[in-house]
């Protein structure tokens, strides 16, 4: 909460005394978590738009976010993604499939969104290179940033 207060406070200090708080201030100022940049990354990889997806993931590494913690972050959200696409496809409610809290309902919308982007067996095929690139990286076949740069330029063709 604390974060919350504190991002608020400096976009009220940007704009000043009768300033409007515009997106593109917010976007400007505002310390994104990794969890929003994911989404980011990938509209991206939906639009197939590889040198926008490359740039996100670029600046993630060069944010000095682990990229075990990238690896995670965009396993978790695919299987969200792919948890949406199964859910609606049985036309089931999406938030309790999810387990979403009541605080949490605006993401339905964006999972379902970027879940038309990709088909039900690429979304299965992106979780299981995922596995593999996690794998494959524990045992020393593979360095994490070419795994993961190797599976966006694939999905993203």
């Amino acid at each position: 909460m604390q974060n919350l207060i504190n991002e608020i406070r400096k976009q009220i200090e940007y704009v000043g005394e009768n300033g409007t708080v515009t997106k593109e201030t917010i976007d400007l100022l505002a310390v994104k978590q990794i969890e929003s940049i994911i989404f980011d990354l990938t509209d991206n990889l939906g639009k197939r738009n590889i040198q926008d997806a490359r740039t996100v993931l670029n600046n993630l590494i060069l944010s000095k976010e682990p990229l075990q913690k990238i690896l995670i972050t965009l396993y978790n959200h695919f299987k969200k993604l792919y948890i949406t696409k199964l859910a609606v496809v049985q036309n089931r409610n999406l938030a309790e499939c999810m387990n979403l809290k009541p605080n949490q309902l605006f993401l339905v919308n964006k999972y379902r969104k970027q879940s038309e982007c990709f088909s039900e067996n690429e979304l299965k095929d992106i979780l299981q290179e995922l596995i593999n690139l996690d794998s494959n990286y524990k045992v020393g076949l593979i360095d994490l940033n070419i795994g993961l740069d190797s599976i966006l330029c694939r999905y993203c063709s």
